[in-house]
């Protein structure tokens, strides 16, 4: 797992707005302000899912998993502090999504209790998406792709969880060979990430005449 830094000092507005409302541009610097601005994980927390086989190293970081009470809707998530009066939100781990300069990219949510998993800004297709290029020291040389975050933790962070299937395509082509949980898994992997061929029009015979 990379390391992140934090240059400048983190924003002080507290969380940003609505990532599709929002007018400034969402920086780096801003991303991971917000991330650092949300709570720990509680100390139940850490004993829960360290008894269900997490180091302790994959909850600590870098980057440290945080929790956030967020609300999610088919464009991804956001706090429950930026939603109307009335709006519940669930608690969900917060995961710090970095790209390939090890710079803060996105943030991920996941509800362990509902399965939900998004990202806030639309960007990240995968958690881990940093690594898939890294250097892989099992026989099989295979990256390791879990269907959710829990596995990928247990296995202290080796390999990614796809967060945007559609997207993850583009950039898995170039990273294999994929290592499924499963034979089941790896069907529903070869289904998601196998790339339809675009529709294709042929002019009709008087067309080409002309």
């Amino acid at each position: 797992m990379q390391t992140y830094t934090i240059s400048g000092s983190a924003w002080e507005g507290g969380l940003l707005p609505s990532w599709h409302t929002a007018s400034a541009p969402v920086t780096p610097e801003r991303i991971a302000g917000v991330f650092t601005s949300l709570p720990p994980l509680t100390r139940y927390e850490v004993d829960r899912l360290h008894r269900m086989g997490v180091p302790m190293g994959a909850l600590m970081g870098p980057p440290p998993l945080k929790v956030g009470y967020v609300v999610f809707s088919e464009r991804g998530f956001e706090f429950e502090q930026h939603c109307p009066l009335g709006v519940e939100g669930m608690r969900a781990l917060i995961f710090l999504i970095l790209n390939r300069q090890g710079e803060a990219w996105d943030l991920v949510a996941w509800c362990s209790r509902t399965g939900q998993l998004a990202s806030w800004l639309g960007r990240a297709w995968a958690i881990g998406e940093d690594t898939i290029y890294d250097v892989r020291l099992s026989d099989h040389g295979a990256l390791p792709v879990w269907r959710d975050p829990l596995p990928l933790l247990q296995a202290n962070g080796e390999g990614i969880v796809l967060v945007r299937s559609r997207m993850a395509v583009h950039y898995l082509a170039d990273a294999e060979p994929l290592l499924a949980e499963d034979t089941w898994h790896g069907e529903e992997l070869q289904q998601i990430l196998t790339r339809r061929c675009p529709r294709i029009i042929v002019p009709a015979p008087k067309e080409l005449a002309a």
